[in-house]
C-alpha cells in the first residue's frame, strides 16, 4: 500500500526504523497498514514491552478493517470486521498470528473515552492470551481472562480495561 502525501508525515521514524532492526520485533509485527504508526505513538516500544510480558511465538499483524473483515467472514463466518482476530497454529504447538484492525481499534477507543494506546495494548493482551488458551465463552472463563488482562495492564502501567467507561467490545 502506498502512503499518501497526506500521511508521509505518519510513517516510521528513523527512531522507530532503527528500533525494529535491533529487536526481535522485525520478525513478529507485520505493518500492513502504515496509519498504525500515527495511530499508537511509540508503537513499537509498546510491543516490544507487551512481548516481553508475554514471550509467546506470535505474529502480530496490523491491518485495516477490509482485511479483517474478510479474514472474520471466512474464518468465523461474520461478514464484518472485528477488533482482533485470533489464530492458533495448525501444527498444536504453541503461539499463532494475532490481527488488528485499525478503524476498529481506533473506533471502540473513541466510543469508550479510552486512549488508543491503551484498548490497543489490551487487545494485543487479549489476543495474546487467546494464543495461550484462554477464553471467555462462559462467564467463569471471561471472569478469568478479564482478571489476567486487568494484571497485564496493570504491569504496563495502563488502567483496568474493565473499570473505566465500560462498554464491552470483546
Amino acid at each position: 500500500m502506498a502512503i499518501q502525501p497526506s500521511e508521509a508525515r505518519c510513517s516510521m521514524s528513523p527512531r522507530q526504523k532503527i528500533f525494529q532492526k535491533r529487536s526481535n520485533l522485525r520478525d513478529m509485527v507485520l505493518v500492513n497498514d502504515h496509519r498504525w504508526y500515527c495511530a499508537i505513538p511509540h508503537l513499537n516500544d509498546l510491543l516490544y514491552r507487551i512481548m516481553q510480558l508475554m514471550p509467546i511465538p506470535a505474529t502480530i499483524c496490523l491491518d485495516n478493517d477490509q482485511t479483517i473483515r474478510r479474514l472474520n467472514d471466512e474464518y468465523r463466518g461474520k461478514n464484518r470486521p472485528t477488533n482482533v482476530l485470533s489464530f492458533e497454529r495448525f501444527d498444536g504447538t504453541a503461539g499463532g498470528d494475532i490481527i488488528l484492525a485499525l478503524q476498529t481499534v481506533r473506533r471502540e477507543a473513541l466510543e469508550n473515552r479510552k486512549p488508543i494506546r491503551h484498548h490497543f495494548a489490551h487487545l494485543v493482551i487479549h489476543g495474546l492470551l487467546h494464543l495461550q488458551g484462554y477464553d471467555h465463552i462462559t462467564i467463569d472463563e471471561a471472569r478469568q481472562m478479564e482478571m489476567k488482562e486487568a494484571r497485564l495492564m496493570h504491569m504496563l502501567g495502563f488502567p483496568n480495561p474493565w473499570k473505566i467507561n465500560f462498554i464491552r467490545s470483546i
